[in-house]
């Protein structure tokens, strides 16, 4: 019998359970472990900025979408059809 193994949580949820699981060494140990909490804290600030700037990101393509040729970028070879693979014109 074979079992899948359980889907790994994101890397901001990750980022989350590690900085709470160093508190708890803050409070057995002492500051000895303030400065990689430290450093966890910056980089989940930094995790958390970059998904909400993807996030801001499809936002504005989908709004695009919706919208047609009429607003942002207007160009005669430019298509966001689904057919051509996701922004050729854009090398993505």
């Amino acid at each position: 019998m074979t079992t899948t193994p359980p889907p790994v949580p994101d890397l901001i949820t990750r980022m989350e359970r590690a900085l709470v699981l160093l508190a708890y060494f803050i409070e057995l140990d002492g500051d000895v472990h303030l400065p990689m909490y430290e450093k966890f804290e910056a980089e989940l600030t930094a995790l958390k900025a970059a998904a909400d700037a993807r996030t801001r990101a499809r936002e504005r393509l989908a709004l695009y979408r919706r919208a047609g040729e009429g607003k942002a970028i207007l160009s005669r070879n430019l298509s966001l059809s689904s057919s051509e693979g996701p922004l050729p014109y854009l090398g993505l």
